[in-house]
């Protein structure tokens, strides 16, 4: 692809955007007086506080007492440019991987990977490769992310086994300024530590009912470098991203929207990706070529109430990984042999929510996907190996408040599991799940609650890399988990005090061609204060996971989930409305956590890293943007407390995948 005259296309529509909105401002500044009244319309509120609108229709049901909502207006602020950015503000989930490429996400210990994750509706199935990613999302398409840790209703789909991950990308209308029907913006950034150029654009427009939307975005630069002065190989961005939204919504609020989305990487990178250095004669690095697309058609009534409120969603996403090398320890040689692993998930559901009134309602619906995930190479598998699973179900979830403060959520699903293994062996399981959650405002300020669900997940897909013909599926039995959490809230004057203590047993996880299990057991706290042009706020989190009822490693963790411990996030913001100017500053921190060391590793060790930033819109140029990050400010040398191997020595991983040194990120962006 022509990346240069993309690049050079979009500086060039930066400037020329830039010019005409400088030549606006220039020309009216003889006979515009900047008021305080004025002022004050060209910066929203910063809202972090129970009263903003998350974009979820549910909010403030029963189940949704101990969800993290990360809204549109967070977004915004905190302008992520990876996953571990987007949940930057909540110690219960931590994100490892350092590049976005081997990024994944854990909540409350647990691996992403045995919760209900969806992207606008559409369930992902991004089993492939452990060296990777498992979502490969770009987080500028983001409009909110909402994640039910532990108990999950039943409406959040099948496999919500920890609890679920909710991400919606913008629509036209999100971007669209008041009473315009047209624009786009031209967004540059660049990120000195690896010489990285980051590049977006969007255009999106609305006319009789019809909406559109298109996004692009290319990143590419240089290795960076740790805070020991080590520049890591295979780990420079090469990042493309697109998307693509059409959408058609009547008078009375009926609306169809069709979106495709994809992101992909094509890059050297470290030879097990996740991995800093390994010990031996394996190459640095070798390419891997990641590409991960979701497409979906939806229905819905916009704003809809009474008794016929339908949600209709049909998607398929799909994950690929191709790594074109392999080293021949026996030979000594990079042998050409093309390896691939796929993973694709065709999904469907229809529902509908009954509103029975402002307060109460009922969700109902059935839902459906079926899942293939092969791997295939050029030498030993050529015919490829292959897992398939489909499974069809059906669920209600009643949101009621039966008494007045007394929020009470409740729901069930049944699902029947077709699955098939490598040599076609077939096994069928039927489960049902069942959750309830109740929410008890004792007065103004303070709100008591617990959640316990019970959840049947079938049998799921195992990683295709790690595929071997001679399985034995027969002692394969369906896994099912148990969650409970409680927790309490105090709101006062802007004042917010959470805590919460919660626990996830899991019986009978697969591993390979067996079972195990393990459990997730911790609590958290929360405070924070909202000024209206700011806000502070802290949070702490103290996790472990067993297996067998043992500590374990990172390694022997697996898909289960991480050994985290207790983390610290902890965040700083002001708006001075009076001259455009926002700062703020955070804090990502864990103590030590001698977890693995019980299992026989190291201790993993504790870090504090600091960050901080400065955004500026002038006040008569509203359309501008400029901002400055400074990340890593102490240089510390450090891997996220999520991030694989952190807990052995020199003889079994030389190094770690370390996070980025000190950085200092440059943004310009440019809306007309």
């Amino acid at each position: 692809m022509p990346y240069e005259f993309f690049r050079a296309s979009l500086y060039a529509g930066s400037f020329i955007a830039f010019g005409a909105i400088a030549a606006e401002a220039q020309a009216q500044s003889a006979t515009v007086e900047v008021t305080d009244s004025a002022v004050t319309t060209e910066l929203k509120k910063i809202v972090v506080e129970e009263g903003e609108d998350k974009g979820d229709k549910h909010a403030g049901a029963a189940d949704r007492s101990q969800s993290i909502y990360i809204s549109s207006e967070e977004l915004e602020l905190v302008d992520p440019q990876s996953l571990k950015e987007v949940f930057a503000g909540d110690a219960s989930i931590s994100v490892g991987g350092a590049m976005t490429t081997t990024q994944k996400v854990y909540v409350n210990s647990i691996d992403e990977l045995n919760l209900a994750v969806t992207v606008d509706g559409v369930l992902q199935n991004n089993r492939v490769f452990h060296h990777n990613t498992t979502n490969y999302v770009d987080p500028t398409l983001l409009k909110s992310v909402r994640v039910d840790p532990g108990v999950a209703p039943a409406d959040a789909g099948p496999g919500a086994l920890g609890g679920s991950i909710v991400y919606e990308t913008v629509d036209a209308a999100d971007l669209l300024e008041e009473g315009k029907n047209f624009g786009g913006y031209a967004r540059v950034s660049y990120d000195t530590n690896s010489s990285t150029f980051t590049e977006a654009g969007s255009l999106y427009g609305r006319a009789n009912g019809f909406e559109f939307l298109g996004y692009i975005k290319y990143a590419d630069g240089d290795d960076y470098t740790a805070g020991d002065g080590w520049t890591i190989p295979g780990t420079a961005a090469d990042f493309l991203s697109f998307l693509g939204k059409a959408a058609y919504q009547s008078l009375d609020g009926h609306r169809i929207e069709i979106k495709a989305q994809q992101v992909q990487d094509s890059a050297l990178r470290p030879y097990r990706a996740n991995f800093g250095d390994l010990p031996g004669i394996e190459p640095e690095t070798r390419v891997y070529d990641l590409t991960q697309r979701n497409f979906s058609v939806s229905y819905s009534i916009e704003d809809a109430q009474g008794l016929w409120d339908p949600n209709i969603v049909v998607g398929y996403s799909d994950a690929k990984t191709a790594v074109p090398t392999y080293f021949d320890r026996r030979s000594g040689e990079n042998l050409l042999i093309n390896s691939e692993g796929t993973a694709g998930a065709w999904t469907a559901k229809a529902e509908n929510t009954f509103n029975l009134d402002e307060k109460n309602s009922i969700t109902a619906g059935v839902d459906f996907y079926s899942t293939e995930s092969e791997y295939i190479d050029d030498i030993y598998t050529i015919d490829g190996l292959r897992e398939k699973s489909t499974n069809l179900g059906f669920y209600g979830q009643a949101r009621l408040e039966p008494l007045d403060g007394f929020h009470l959520s409740f729901g069930a699903r049944g699902d029947n599991q077709w699955f098939e293994g490598l040599g076609g062996e077939k096994l069928e399981n039927f489960g049902m799940s069942g959750n309830v959650y109740a929410a008890y405002d004792i007065n103004d300020y303070l709100t008591i609650n617990a959640g316990y669900s019970n959840v049947f997940g079938g049998i799921d897909l195992e990683e295709n890399f790690v595929y071997v013909p001679s399985w034995d599926y027969a002692g394969l039995e369906p896994v099912r988990s148990q969650n409970f959490t409680a927790g309490i809230e105090f709101n006062y004057n802007g004042w917010q005090l959470t805590g919460g203590v919660y626990r996830t047993d899991f019986e009978n996880f697969r591993e390979a061609d067996g079972n195990k299990d393990f459990t997730t057991e911790g609590f958290k706290l929360g405070a924070g204060y909202n000024w209206g042009n700011g806000f502070f706020r802290v949070t702490y989190s103290n996790s472990e996971l067993t297996v067998d009822g043992d500590h374990v490693d990172s390694y022997y963790a697996g898909d289960m989930g991480m050994p985290i411990g207790q983390v610290i996030a902890a965040e700083i913001v002001h708006s001075f409305e009076q001259y455009g100017v926002t700062v703020g500053s955070s804090l990502d921190a864990a103590l030590e956590y001698d977890g693995p060391e019980k299992a026989g590793e190291s201790a993993l060790p504790g870090y504090a890293v600091f960050n901080a930033f400065v955004e500026y819109k002038p006040i008569q140029l509203p359309n501008l943007t400029l901002r400055v990050e400074a990340n890593n400010i102490f240089d510390a040398t450090y891997s996220d407390r999520a991030t694989y191997g952190a807990d052995y020595d020199d003889e079994t991983v030389l190094q770690e995948l370390y996070e980025p040194g000190r950085s200092f990120l440059l943004m310009a962006k440019v809306k007309f």
